[in-house]
């Protein structure tokens, strides 16, 4: 019997044990820590799982290997990053792996708060910044606001949208960013007290360009878009198909019509475009058994772009001079049903011989 009590002794040594509410020194993030400790210990080290509270506010819990927090969760943890090149100190709250803040989690410090994915400590992948000195290259210098979208090592790095407040009204800034920089094609709108207004700007290396390409890029990325039509205008397009098919007759002379007004009207009025110069030609097919639609992007001659859908345009082309008469389209947040492509197509122009 004694032999057997012998053998039996060492193992539950080696296994380890557990202790409740221990005050004893841990390492989280790379720094020593006084925590009351509740879990597995070896050696009266903490090892494998429990948890500890390190203040009144922050605590971890999940896999601990010789005193060092390895994975789990951590709560309000203090912990520096580094954003904008700058080194900020605050709190961490969420999924830590291999000693560091890794997968979904969010820091706060006095000026700079993020929310988010992380990787290897950093901020990574997905989340929203919000902090007073927001890195945006702009003529007003550095922009206060906050930003959602895509983050590389805590600064804006692809798809995101930026938001500030400028006096009353508040901007916001969609598009693609590049090293906290505004960077290709951006959708500025801007919110007013009473109504609401959007355009696209150019950006290149953080610096506004006051190009076409601008208008261009941003008319080329609608033609992929799905549009809606609203009933008047889906019955002024059935009352009058001759036009659409290409058969019709245009007006007689060139409608009013109020560019800065026409996001706001429910009218399905007709504009015409007189000598317009074709910038850009796409042709395709809705769908099985449909006409060639053509979409042409073209600028009047008071400077303004125009993306037009039609039938039967053939033989136009880059930098020819067109005349068009188009019902605008509706844009929407809506996806057209699949079953009313045509009409939408339909609804976008005839050329004026």
């Amino acid at each position: 019997m004694k032999r057997l009590l012998l053998l039996i002794l060492p193992a539950v040594l080696l296994a380890g044990c557990s202790v409740k509410e221990q005050e004893t020194e841990i390492t989280v993030f790379g720094s020593p820590m006084t925590a009351v400790y509740t879990g597995k210990v070896k050696r009266k080290v903490p090892n494998k799982e429990g948890s500890a509270v390190i203040s009144e506010d922050a605590a971890v819990e999940g896999i601990f290997a010789d005193g060092v927090f390895v994975s789990g969760t951590a709560d309000e943890v203090p912990y520096s990053t580094t954003y904008n090149t700058q080194a900020v100190t605050g709190t961490y709250s969420g999924e830590v792996a291999e000693t560091l803040p890794s997968g979904s989690g969010s820091f706060e410090s006095d000026t700079f708060r993020y929310e988010g994915t992380w990787t290897g400590g950093k901020p990574d992948g997905t989340g929203t910044i919000a902090t007073d000195q927001f890195s945006i290259d702009s003529k007003d210098g550095a922009l206060t606001g906050s930003y959602s979208g895509t983050v590389d090592k805590g600064l804006a790095e692809g798809t995101g949208t930026f938001t500030y407040k400028d006096g009353n009204n508040e901007i916001e800034m969609a598009g693609t960013f590049a090293k906290n920089q505004y960077e290709g094609l951006i959708t500025k709108t801007v919110r007013y007290p009473d109504t609401e207004k959007s355009w696209p700007v150019y950006y290149k290396n953080g610096t506004l360009q006051d190009s076409p390409a601008a208008m261009i890029a941003y008319l080329e990325g609608m033609r992929s878009e799905s549009y809606c039509l609203k009933e008047a205008q889906l019955s002024f397009i059935n009352e009058h198909a001759a036009l659409f098919e290409g058969t019709g007759s245009a007006p007689e002379t060139d409608p009013a019509f109020d560019y800065e007004g026409f996001a706001d009207t429910d009218e399905p009025s007709f504009i015409k475009i007189s000598y317009a110069t074709v910038k850009s030609v796409q042709r395709y097919i809705p769908y099985e058994g449909a006409d060639t639609v053509t979409s042409m992007i073209v600028q009047n001659q008071d400077g303004w772009y125009h993306l037009f859908f039609t039938y039967a345009l053939e033989d136009v082309n880059n930098g020819d001079t067109v005349s068009i008469c188009a019902l605008p389209l509706c844009r929407s947040t809506l996806t057209a049903p699949e079953e009313d492509y045509p009409a939408i197509d339909a609804a976008g122009a005839v050329l004026i011989q």
